[in-house]
């Protein structure tokens, strides 16, 4: 019998098991497929835009942008081309570093659909950490491309169809069970956890992903914990399954050590460290350890604030002491969606009229969220997370950068409190810096 090569799946249990995941995948959808056809005649899937008139979609919205009166809107009129530009580039791992601001959203939108029509692939999935960012990038791309072009599917979304729904609705929900619509925004959780399941509803999609651009937002989300197994994911779908991964954000983690020799991730973004000092809007300063008390009344002094804390019961209990004022809010991934929507218009509104607004909140505002507050706390956490934060200070630059400061506190007792192992480390490391 002949040598099988090392790099083959036969001789590597994991590509193994992975093919015959995917293969297991193909099986299902298609025998689910073949009994809906059956059960209701004519299917109530498909009608969707082709990627081509997506991407003129995207360029005729852009247009407009191409001819920039600032030079902040200039600068990110530069990124969005470069990102379009590169999307002719060969299939592969690319990371995507946009400085908070930047606009990141639709220039890896560019990004994708250049380089799924260049290439002839067949959608784009955005992988989204927190429900609160997807909400938002969501509403910007159906603004763009179309809301019957874009799946939204993640425990937020309400997906229970009445005997009355409307064809859409339909469309929608039938497209959750196998993502074949052109753009589809999802989780990390529900991504990974389908990648590695064993239930044929979960797996049904697998097949979907191979000849796709994944773009996996806010990169340094990735859970920590289980990094090794996501990466391998990732590299497998881009090695033997055709697919192109994106790694994007402002703060990106150092991974390549993670993906196999063969796979180097490319940079899209031209001359970073250049974008990095344009787009610093905010000083930092180090206030060390302060009381509970000392942080209520800094709160109550300013008009509009973000302050930004490790643990949700902090939160609560800081909320609590300033919740008589007005403008005041509180955000935490325990809210129900409907509720988060609710406070997080509110919250841009107020800020937009120029109306007292103070916020308290965990870190799920600290990514991705599109907040712009004159002064930013946060609470001692990882390097990353604390960038992150500061890019909600000044994010649109109207501001001086010397009246538009992020302070950086460790609050005294604050051991006292449960803080996830995970943060632990980042913390440390972060607090050395700091020194």
């Amino acid at each position: 019998l002949p040598q099988i090569p090392p790099e083959t799946p036969e001789r590597d249990l994991w590509k193994l098991s992975f093919r015959t995941r995917m293969l297991y995948s193909c099986l299902v959808d298609a025998d689910f497929l073949d009994t809906e056809r059956f059960m209701n005649g004519e299917p109530g899937r498909g009608g969707y835009d082709d990627l081509p008139t997506l991407l003129k979609r995207l360029e005729a919205y852009i247009a407009l942008w191409q001819n920039p009166k600032t030079e902040l809107n200039h600068l990110r009129c530069k990124m969005l081309n470069a990102c379009i530009e590169a999307g002719c580039k060969p299939k592969g791992i690319y990371t995507l570093t946009v400085p908070t601001g930047g606009g990141k959203t639709v220039a890896s939108l560019g990004f994708a659909l250049r380089h799924a029509v260049h290439h002839g692939m067949k959608r784009i999935v955005y992988v989204i950490p927190y429900t609160s960012i997807i909400d938002q990038n969501a509403a910007v791309f159906r603004s763009i491309l179309g809301d019957g072009n874009v799946l939204e599917h993640h425990s937020g979304v309400d997906i229970e169809l009445s005997d009355g729904a409307k064809p859409e609705e339909i469309r929608k929900a039938l497209a959750t069970e196998n993502w074949d619509m052109p753009v589809v925004v999802t989780t990390a959780v529900q991504l990974f956890e389908s990648m590695y399941a064993n239930r044929s509803s979960k797996c049904r999609k697998l097949h979907n992903l191979a000849d796709s651009v994944i773009i996996f937002d806010e990169a340094q989300m990735l859970p920590v914990n289980y990094l090794k197994p996501c990466i391998q994911a990732i590299s497998e779908l881009v090695y033997n399954y055709h697919s192109t991964a994106v790694l994007c954000t402002a703060t990106q983690p150092s991974l390549q050590s993670f993906f196999p020799p063969q796979l180097e991730a490319m940079e899209i973004c031209p001359e970073i460290q250049e974008q990095y000092a344009f787009f610093r809007r905010t000083v930092f300063r180090n206030a060390g350890e302060i009381t509970e008390e000392f942080l209520v009344n800094q709160l109550k002094e300013q008009v509009q604030v973000l302050c930004i804390l490790n643990s949700r019961k902090k939160v609560q209990q800081i909320f609590n002491e300033i919740k008589e004022l007005e403008g005041t809010y509180h955000l935490s991934t325990f809210m129900y969606p409907r509720h988060r929507k609710k406070v997080l218009a509110e919250i841009r509104n107020r800020l937009k009229m120029g109306l007292p607004c103070r916020l308290i909140a965990t870190s799920l505002v600290e990514a991705g969220v599109d907040f712009d507050f004159p002064t930013v706390f946060r609470e001692m956490a990882g390097v990353d997370s604390m960038i992150q934060a500061a890019g909600r200070c000044n994010r649109e630059g109207k501001r001086a950068k010397e009246d538009c400061v992020t302070t950086i506190f460790t609050l005294e007792n604050a051991e006292e409190l449960h803080i996830p192992q995970s943060l632990r480390l980042p913390v440390s490391v972060a607090q050395q810096v700091a020194e």
